[in-house]
């Protein structure tokens, strides 16, 4: 019976440590009148898995589209540790005022990192804090290594 206890304990560890917010990095882009909306994930091991949303007036298309399901990769270890070390070290995010900047209409969008219940401002709009500014780097290099897809 002890055994059994400390089976069932170990799973409920392992699951709620491998769901904590510490271990996930969430990037979110708005999208925009033009352009899709995405989800991005990128756990502690390395796992990236991303969604992009449906477009409100979806475009209509014979081609198959790379945007309706949920894409995954796995980053190198040191890659991974370099974002997560540019999260933790501009963390917490509620240090930092709101940025807004003028965007388009049609293509503006927002993007944000969440990351331990707090978010980022918008990293779309230029940044001061040097601490932020990496941060951005990283995100952006990730984003576009991805090769998302945001249009059609």
């Amino acid at each position: 019976m002890a055994l059994i206890s400390f089976i069932i304990l170990a799973i409920t560890f392992t699951f709620v440590s491998s769901n904590s917010e510490n271990d996930i990095i969430r990037i979110t882009n708005s999208g925009s009148t033009n352009t899709a909306g995405y989800v991005i994930e990128l756990q502690r091991n390395g796992l990236v898995r991303w969604t992009v949303a449906s477009r409100i007036r979806p475009v209509l298309s014979t081609a198959p589209s790379t945007t309706t399901a949920e894409n995954h990769i796995q980053l190198p270890s040191l890659r991974t540790n370099n974002i997560f070390q540019a999260v933790e070290k501009a963390f917490p995010f509620d240090q930092y005022a709101p940025v807004f900047c003028g965007k388009s209409v049609s293509f503006g969008t927002t993007l944000h990192v969440t990351y331990n219940g707090q978010q980022t401002p918008d990293l779309n709009c230029p940044v001061k804090d040097q601490r932020l500014v990496l941060l951005s780097q990283d995100i952006h290099e990730l984003i576009t290594d991805l090769h998302i897809i945001t249009f059609g």
